[in-house]
């Protein structure tokens, strides 16, 4: 399996060389061109829109002649209208989520969740007074009675079906999208040695060292828009031979 990153960890006098993989496969493999049929022969569609004919001519085309080309597992390929390929997948978002079951957080490990996240709370009506108390008093019930445990569903949520996680966030549920078991990748790893009785107890103290326990996260900057922000506004209508880094610092620089 072939590495997507390789670095070094550094911490104190240590320096680790490491290689990261991918953890988890895409949700759908299935994709699909967009192409038109032109004389009996397919064109992929380039960005006008045209297609470049085999006589190398460029021919403008009409978005309502654009298909789209699925790979069937014989090599040869399907087409389908827009109209058409709206009744392949499923459209929308689930208006009703279903609980499946209630089961413990500790199910689940990091990889089965996906990167997006968003947050629940019950939906109030200015106009109806008396349901707004009910529902909350509802959802309050529900959280206490859910506890640390996990509610289970499978919804539909932009177009794409996915398991849900829904589980206590302060005064709202959390919904973590999950990743389908099958998705997520098996990678073996080495052999680790054993280690000593006095080893262990170096280890503990190593890392020991460099705890924070108050450290706060917030410290954490996102400065790549800032940085390119920065080379934009400096740039004028001429073109000139300008190295990145004589515009922004390096520990500014999102490209070192």
């Amino acid at each position: 399996m072939k590495a997507i990153a390789k670095f070094e960890l550094k911490i104190g006098k240590l320096s680790l060389p490491l290689s990261a993989f991918k953890c988890v496969d895409n949700t759908s493999s299935i994709t699909a061109k967009e192409v038109t049929k032109i004389n009996g022969k397919i064109y992929k569609v380039q960005r006008k829109p045209f297609v470049v004919l085999e006589t190398g001519e460029e021919k403008d085309i009409d978005s309502t002649q654009i298909l789209k080309s699925y790979e069937k597992d014989d090599g040869t390929s399907a087409l389908f209208t827009k109209d058409e390929q709206s009744q392949l997948l499923k459209k929308g978002s689930s208006r009703e989520w279903t609980a499946l079951a209630v089961i413990d957080q500790d199910k689940f490990s990091e990889l089965d969740f996906q990167k997006d996240g968003i947050v629940a709370m019950v939906e109030l009506d200015k106009k109806k007074e008396l349901i707004n108390k009910k529902n909350l008093k509802f959802f309050s019930m529900l959280k206490a009675g859910l506890g640390d445990k996990a509610i289970i569903s499978q919804v539909l949520y932009k177009n794409t079906e996915f398991p849900v996680c829904l589980s206590n966030f302060g005064d709202k549920l959390l919904v973590r999208f999950l990743h389908y078991r099958d998705e997520i990748r098996k990678i073996e790893g080495q052999p680790l040695p054993k280690l000593n009785e006095k080893e262990m107890e170096q280890a503990k103290a190593f890392i020991t060292q460099y705890y924070k326990k108050d450290f706060d996260l917030s410290k954490f900057e996102n400065k790549t828009e800032e940085a390119v922000r920065k080379l934009i506004e400096s740039r004028g209508t001429e073109i000139k031979e300008t190295k990145v880094e004589e515009l922004i610092t390096a520990e500014e620089n999102p490209f070192i």
